[in-house]
């Protein structure tokens, strides 16, 4: 495949906006207990003004409105609880799923470097095999198919065409590419939960 004419960023450019930027990683936050996480689902504000109902159905008599009352603060934390875990879970895979390194055009030259160090305008080459390590927009495509079950559970490939979006953490399963960063993970305005593909873009 021909790589498209622009010669990417200059290096110092590309080191300006990193420094500007920051580097494409997923912020790393502590993780909290899941014991924890379960407690907050029973006693933040609405949880405990559907408790004092319970409570007060219950003194004025009338056991069974406090029970289903009961119920539905227990079902309903339990749900939460689970959603919010499941998203903690899938960011901590996405991390785990980005690539050491990625393939650039800058100064006119093909190098590698560290996939931390992409910065948006990037033109990244991607071939089959690679994971995709920041938002892209396609600006050349060959024949390319992309595996984005991670983020969407869809176990068919999509075949995304020039000026479409493949999203970090996905997986290039046939052709080439030379595709644009135009957001990474951890970004401001990137969505903290990675199985939202509607993501804005970033220039």
């Amino acid at each position: 495949m021909t790589v498209l004419a622009s010669a990417g960023l200059s290096a110092a450019e590309a080191a300006d906006r990193l420094r500007r930027d920051g580097p494409n990683a997923l912020p790393s936050p502590p993780e909290p207990s899941p014991w924890v996480m379960l407690l907050k689902q029973f006693t933040h504000f609405f949880a405990a003004m559907l408790w004092v109902a319970a409570a007060l159905a219950l003194i004025a008599g009338l056991p069974q409105l406090a029970v289903a009352i009961a119920v539905v603060v227990v079902l309903n934390g339990l749900f939460s609880f689970a959603q919010e875990y499941r998203a903690d879970r899938a960011t901590a895979r996405l991390r785990d799923l980005l690539p050491l390194e990625a393939t650039v055009v800058r100064d006119g030259v093909r190098v590698v470097v560290p996939a931390t160090g992409l910065v948006v305008g990037d033109l990244v080459l991607l071939a089959a095999g690679d994971r995709v390590s920041a938002d892209l927009v396609m600006r050349e495509v060959a024949d390319v198919a992309v595996d984005e079950s991670m983020l969407t559970g869809e176990s068919v490939p999509v075949r995304p065409t020039v000026g479409g979006a493949v999203h970090a953490g996905t997986f290039m399963v046939q052709g080439e590419a030379t595709a644009e960063v135009v957001a990474w993970p951890g970004a401001p305005g990137w969505p903290t939960s990675p199985r939202w593909c509607g993501r804005p873009t970033r220039r």
